[in-house]
């Protein structure tokens, strides 16, 4: 089963909005998401060996599919799946020193079987829609970390709610968390760090320095983000999600100290 997932901005009107079935709530342990966010990829487990190896691995039941991508390096490699349709078929094959890649749909507790000679490496990740919920880093909450800035985020071209909040670590490292956090559903979306104090529009997002600090880990749900550790609190002071290929700002949050 493929997913084609269309640029950010591509008949958006023709989405549903997430904003329809979701109840915010100050208090994002307690938040009741009802909408589904955009397709994302996340982990499910990383594994490796030498030689022949039969793996278990966990598909959640509402994942809409699923990937392995491998690496080996001599010979030649080969993983099957068991148990499915497909099974005895390799799902993916190739020639080693190589990588590679291979897509399946089967949900539930499920076997790989890998046929090598040599040493491999293999990620399994699940492309699911459900809201994201990452609790606050460990050391977030440590006695000498402290929140140095927040903002509620609001509209520029397209919806935005939640809560943006910079924690400077124990260490000075600092981190970005989004609480409660939900914008348009839609993909290729990019948190972006910005020096404009509240911009309300794209054009002044653009004239505005900023930073593009990682691709948006989902339109719904509570997500960290580490910042490099050259960042400067005072150079940032607002979050932007910005939408690369048709180049405009969906929503951003002023933070304030």
């Amino acid at each position: 089963m493929a997913l084609v997932a269309s640029g950010c901005g591509d008949e958006a009107s023709d989405r549903p909005d997430p904003f329809e079935a979701v109840e915010q709530s100050e208090q994002a342990s307690s938040q009741q998401v009802r909408a589904e966010a955009a397709p994302r990829w996340e982990r499910v487990t990383s594994l490796s060996g030498s030689g022949d190896a039969t793996e278990s691995i966990r598909i959640a039941p509402e994942a809409i599919q699923w990937r392995v991508r491998w690496r080996c390096s001599e010979g030649g490699f080969q993983v099957s799946q068991t148990p499915g349709p497909q099974e005895g078929n390799p799902i993916a094959s190739g020639q080693c020193p190589g990588e590679g890649e291979a897509e399946a749909i089967d949900t539930g507790e499920l076997q790989l079987a890998v046929q090598t000679e040599g040493r491999w490496e293999a990620v399994v990740e699940q492309q699911v829609t459900e809201p994201i919920a990452e609790p606050p880093l460990p050391e977030m909450e440590a006695q000498d970390a402290e929140v140095v800035a927040s903002g509620d985020f609001y509209p520029i071209d397209e919806r935005g709610e939640g809560e943006a909040v910079l924690h400077e670590l124990p260490d000075g490292r600092l981190v970005l968390r989004l609480e409660g956090f939900g914008t348009l559903n839609n993909t290729d979306l990019f948190v972006w760090l910005s020096e404009a104090r509240r911009p309300e529009t794209t054009q002044q997002v653009l004239r505005s320095d900023h930073t593009e600090l990682a691709l948006l880990k989902s339109t719904i749900g509570d997500q960290n983000y580490l910042l490099p550790e050259d960042a400067d609190a005072d150079d940032i002071r607002s979050v932007v999600i910005w939408c690369e290929p048709v180049r405009n700002a969906y929503t951003a949050a002023r933070l304030e100290r």
